[in-house]
């Protein structure tokens, strides 16, 4: 699996909020945006903040518009799995003077996981230990 390193813009948590909206469902218009978030927020938005919003991160290259049909539909251009990964390398990095071993144990060392989050946790383990013997070669 190749992992795309270059940089993704950084998002603010409302626009982060929108992005997962439409990890879920996309194409959509801003006002299918608006409608889910408001359904799910304690804090309703307008719809030309949506708007604003949506446009913004477009320009960032966060999103696509297809602005051939009415209304607008947008969707995303970075991956879950993309954003996930540039926020837990910045976080390692900041928080953990990039050493993700040490995010790693303290996460075993503050969860409370059962046997099969264990073993689970122990094959993931062994697979990549598998990988890098096989890589060594």
């Amino acid at each position: 699996m190749t992992r795309n390193r270059h940089r993704l813009p950084d998002l603010g948590p409302v626009e982060f909020k929108l992005l997962r909206i439409l990890w879920k469902q996309h194409p959509a218009s801003a006002r299918q945006v608006l409608e889910e978030y408001n359904a799910g927020s304690r804090r309703n938005l307008k719809y030309t903040t949506v708007m604003t919003l949506l446009t913004r991160m477009a320009e960032k290259g966060v999103l696509s518009v297809d602005r051939e049909r009415q209304p607008f539909q947008f969707s995303p251009r970075v991956s879950r799995d993309q954003m996930l990964g540039q926020r837990i390398r910045d976080f390692v990095e900041t928080f953990f003077e990039g050493r993700p071993l040490d995010l790693a144990l303290r996460l075993v060392e503050e969860a409370d996981l059962d046997d099969d989050a264990l073993r689970r946790l122990e094959q993931r383990l062994e697979r990549q230990r598998l990988e890098r013997e096989r890589g060594s070669r």
